[in-house]
């Protein structure tokens, strides 16, 4: 089971409609379960306190068993024929699965001390909307070469 937590709800509708798309394709054979915690801070709110108060909402859909992937931009970069080899034995050790994504202000260090992994998707700094639809078509893409699907680009 893989779970992908980010900050919601979704503002865009093409990120909701690529999400559905992508997701779905990845289906077949892996269970993927979205979950948006609605994050009610003024935009205002001093960037420590609200780091604090998301990773309090964050930690409650964590499961302590799961293996914890943290979106960062200080994180590994991995090629898409790395992402495949590492997430096939990911989901061979793994019951569950966490990808967490932070809201403006990123993720809290208490969080990021807990994370198995940091994968960076790329140089850009990314709204966390656009990081997840990357994410969901990684995950497609990744799930696909594993199965045995032909990558085009070796």
């Amino acid at each position: 089971m893989i779970y992908l937590v980010s900050p919601g709800p979704l503002k865009y509708s093409f990120v909701k409609e690529g999400l559905r798309y992508f997701l779905e394709l990845a289906k077949p054979g892996i269970k993927i379960e979205l979950l948006l915690p609605k994050i009610k801070l003024s935009s205002s709110c001093d960037p420590q306190n609200r780091l604090k108060e998301e990773a309090k909402i964050f930690s409650k859909l964590i499961p302590k068993e799961a293996y914890l992937i943290i979106l960062d931009e200080r994180g590994k970069a991995l090629t898409t024929k790395k992402w495949a080899e590492f997430l096939k034995k990911v989901i061979e050790n793994n019951k569950k699965i966490v990808f967490l994504i932070g809201g403006p202000d990123g993720i809290a260090l208490e969080l990021k001390e807990k994370a198995n992994f940091l994968l960076k998707l790329s140089d850009f700094t990314l709204n966390h909307e656009i990081a997840l639809l990357l994410l969901a078509e990684a995950l497609y893409r990744g799930i696909s070469i594993i199965k045995g699907h032909p990558y085009h680009r070796e």
